[in-house]
């Protein structure tokens, strides 16, 4: 008789059918990038050097005896890696599908819109981003229970890395519709100055009228609101570049989403001077509305006639 073979191997289950086919394929990619390794690396080495340094000189950490020399370095470090090195490994995330090869025809012709395309890579980026930070965890924990680090000033520390690495993610990626490296880099710097303008202006006015007018949840709110924002807003930045071709049904153009961006701190800047926090979230709550509404398919008119754009 034949010896038993022991249990069947049950096959690695694939990914639900209920996600984007460029999520999916993107995701499989950037598990396998060696960035995605180097960053994992040197989190981990700046994260346990923070906190040997931080547990060797503790008494320097005391804020009452007057500065936190070493205590910075973690969110120096989550500043600098969540909020531009993790975001630029996305500088080309579009010319993939717009350069040699066009595979936005291809993907496009498989019934994907734009708007899956540029969200599936958005979802990647911010996906390996979170699979880092929360491999940091560990240390920001460490650093609560060793004391003097608040556990709510932990969260706020996590919230806001996290939604910054998202709010870059999303300008990279809806400027690497470019082709041109220096085009990329300045509109770049463009949108960074419009979300940088917004959130000063709600800043500002915060600072001046205290906790008046809304107090303090609506601005945070607010924040968080303008960061959904520009997140919106740069990704149809992205879908403006997959044109196939120049269409006048299908908004809105390049030109058109500099222009909303150019509105937008203007905008909240008014609202927060005359209205505080609540003026705030309905002025950026409305704009996010309106930049949702705007068509997300590639030639929407289309549908229903049988015709592929």
């Amino acid at each position: 008789m034949e010896a038993d073979a022991g249990p069947v191997p049950v096959a690695l289950k694939q990914f639900s059918d209920r996600l984007s086919p460029v999520f999916v394929r993107d995701l499989r990619q950037g598990l396998r990038a060696h960035y995605l390794v180097w960053a994992f690396i040197l989190f981990q080495v700046v994260g346990l050097l923070a906190t040997l340094l931080e547990v060797s000189f503790k008494s320097f950490f005391d804020a009452s005896a007057g500065g936190i020399p070493f205590a910075a370095l973690l969110q120096v470090a989550f500043a600098f890696g969540f909020g531009l090195i993790l975001p630029l490994t996305q500088f080309a995330a579009l010319q993939s599908e717009i350069g040699v090869g066009r595979n936005v025809e291809l993907l496009l012709a498989s019934t994907l819109t734009r708007w899956q395309i540029v969200w599936g890579k958005f979802l990647v980026a911010g996906s390996l981003s979170g699979l880092l930070l929360i491999s940091l965890l560990p240390y920001l924990l460490l650093r609560y229970f060793l004391g003097g680090v608040e556990l709510m000033a932990i969260g706020g520390l996590v919230a806001s890395t996290y939604l910054g690495n998202l709010v870059m993610n999303s300008i990279v990626i809806g400027a690497s519709g470019y082709r041109n490296p220096v085009g990329r880099v300045a509109v770049i710097v463009y949108f960074y100055l419009i979300y940088l303008f917004t959130m000063l202006g709600g800043m500002n006015s915060l600072f001046l009228r205290g906790v008046l007018s809304g107090g303090v949840f609506f601005s945070l709110l607010a924040y968080v609101i303008a960061s959904a924002v520009m997140i919106s807003l740069t990704l149809q930045l992205g879908r403006a570049r997959l044109k196939l071709f120049e269409d006048p049904l299908d908004p809105p153009s390049a030109a058109g989403v500099f222009a909303i961006a150019f509105l937008i701190p203007v905008s909240n800047g008014i609202a927060m001077a005359i209205g505080g926090g609540i003026a705030s979230c309905l002025i950026l709550g409305l704009s996010l509305w309106l930049i949702l509404m705007i068509d997300r398919g590639p030639g929407r008119h289309f549908e229903g006639r049988g015709l592929q754009p």
